[in-house]
């Protein structure tokens, strides 16, 4: 993540110089100075509009990364062990502006602690660091449901839903199954993970992403169903929710791709590189770090 995303500055320079020449232009045309005031002021208005994410970034990250924040990763991120110094530094950045950007609350709004806040902002770090110019899409924020499930009807500690990620809403966890899933590194299931991942899924068809693979360059909506379709669910490592779509395709792989990335590269190699080029890293690198030592 960067303090000012390229696409938007882009943008925010574009219009930044185009209102002063709209409003030279109305100048010359009316030859009336009355707009010069009027003009300043939009000006003005505009620049503190766009600035102000910009702006709330910097000054998250002029604050110390907390050391009990650091401890406390090191125990439950296995990502963020796996690190080189200068990955983890990236990573904290990530951290902060994550949690400077996205709204995290408990049902009603309530308070939650730091390390469910952490986790959170931990879990989108990761899946966002092969890709520093994206945006975590949770305009929405996150809203976390004591217990390990709610069901359809959201009500608390009943029924078997971990996580859902509605498209007109927040991404919606259980804390239990949450904290579960980075309790065990290796499992291949972290709900986090799961329900991110249908965020960025919905990401990359609304913008048309294309895939490099070594078939060629593939849009990312046809390059995910056609491995979908292929794939041989009987026998696949994935567990057998992958096979409802290939919207759950994706976000069961994406969830061992993250935590138990070995596995799925030699059961499924073709979906790993469809998976690597997604995510633009191979958490392999990094996870591996740990079981050499680092």
């Amino acid at each position: 993540m960067r303090v000012v995303a390229r696409y938007d500055l882009f943008f925010i320079v574009s219009y930044a110089l185009l209102i002063p020449l709209v409003g030279v232009l109305i100048l010359w045309l009316s030859g009336r100075t009355v707009v010069l005031p009027f003009l300043l002021l939009l000006e003005a208005l505009y620049l503190m509009l766009a600035l102000r994410k910009p702006w709330q970034r910097r000054l998250g990250l002029r604050t110390s990364f907390p050391d009990a924040w650091r401890e406390f990763l090191f125990s439950r991120s296995a990502y963020f062990r796996g690190l080189d110094q200068d990955g983890r530094m990236r990573f904290e950045r990530d951290v902060r502006l994550f949690l400077v950007d996205v709204r995290i609350s408990g049902i009603g709004g309530r308070s939650l602690s730091w390390p469910i806040r952490l986790l959170i902002a931990a879990g989108a770090a990761a899946m966002l660091h092969g890709r520093p110019d994206w945006e975590p899409p949770l305009v929405d924020g996150v809203t976390v449901y004591p217990g390990m499930s709610f069901d359809r009807n959201y009500q608390v500690k009943k029924g078997n839903i971990a996580g859902q990620a509605p498209a007109g809403g927040p991404m919606l966890l259980a804390e239990g199954s949450m904290m579960q899933g980075f309790a065990d590194a290796e499992d291949g299931f972290n709900v986090l993970i799961h329900e991110l991942a249908h965020f960025f899924d919905r990401e990359a068809r609304k913008d048309g992403l294309k895939l490099r693979l070594r078939s060629g360059t593939v849009a990312w909506a046809e390059a995910i169903t056609l491995e979908w379709q292929r794939h041989d669910h009987g026998t696949s490592i994935l567990s057998a929710y992958a096979a409802q779509n290939e919207a759950e395709f994706f976000a069961v792989a994406s969830e061992m791709f993250f935590e138990n990335p070995r596995p799925l590269h030699d059961a499924h190699p073709e979906l790993f590189e469809i998976l690597r080029e997604f995510y633009q890293q191979d958490p392999r690198q990094v996870l591996e770090k740990n079981i050499r030592g680092n």
